[in-house]
């Protein structure tokens, strides 16, 4: 799946190669300790947030219990409403200082290196006091996991399948109208989102449970 995602989107292989390595010397072996520590005592079912613009209105409307996991920029949304996420999956896209408040009080961040996001990795990677694993789309180097998964959404719920998750609640994700984003295309990431539905329905396959917040309503 990943090489037929870099021939959509004409993506440089190599370029992921070399952020995936920079991230990997940043992080050392901490990644590896920090991951074993989770997997010992990770939930079966937890809760994640993706960012579309409905999530304030939802989790306004329904009550988040036990293991929550951020996307990216929901990790905002969710500090806004007094909510610590418990773990954060991003590729330092959203609002990185709300992430690394975030990661100071006891949030398990899991930070992603590709091609393009090689200076974000470099500014503030270092400034992330807690703990921390490092992931990558390309084949791994020693210190990084690849979990699978494409967009922060989908990648973290790749990576709570992979800890032990079996149920997986979605709140705040919206396939078909991507958020705006300052200097970001829709129509690609339109594109991107179809992407995170098929490696939802793989994990589907695999025999997790995942719901949205519709299906849940009805």
């Amino acid at each position: 799946m990943y090489h037929k995602i870099m021939a959509d989107f004409g993506f440089d292989e190599g370029k992921d190669a070399e952020s995936a390595q920079y991230l990997a010397r940043v992080i050392g072996g901490r990644g590896a300790e920090n991951l074993e520590a989770m997997k010992l005592k990770f939930p079966k079912s937890v809760t994640i947030c993706g960012g579309s613009s409905t999530l304030a209105d939802e989790i306004s409307s329904e009550r988040l219990e036990g293991f929550v996991v951020a996307a990216d920029s929901a990790t905002s949304v969710l500090l806004e409403a007094d909510i610590l996420p418990d773990m954060i999956v991003t590729d330092l896209d959203g609002l990185v200082e709300d992430q690394i408040d975030a990661n100071s009080r006891g949030g398990a961040v899991f930070v992603h290196a590709h091609g393009d996001n090689m200076r974000m990795l470099e500014a503030y990677v270092p400034k992330f006091p807690g703990r921390l694993v490092g992931t990558c789309q390309c084949p791994p180097v020693p210190g990084l996991f690849n979990f699978g998964g494409f967009t922060d959404g989908d990648r973290a719920a790749c990576i709570c399948a992979e800890l032990g998750a079996r149920e997986l609640a979605l709140v705040g994700f919206d396939f078909y109208r991507p958020s705006e984003k300052t200097g970001k295309s829709r129509s690609v990431k339109a594109r991107k989102l179809l992407w995170a539905k098929v490696v939802l329905e793989q994990l589907v396959s695999q025999g997790v449970r995942v719901t949205t917040s519709s299906s849940r309503r009805r």
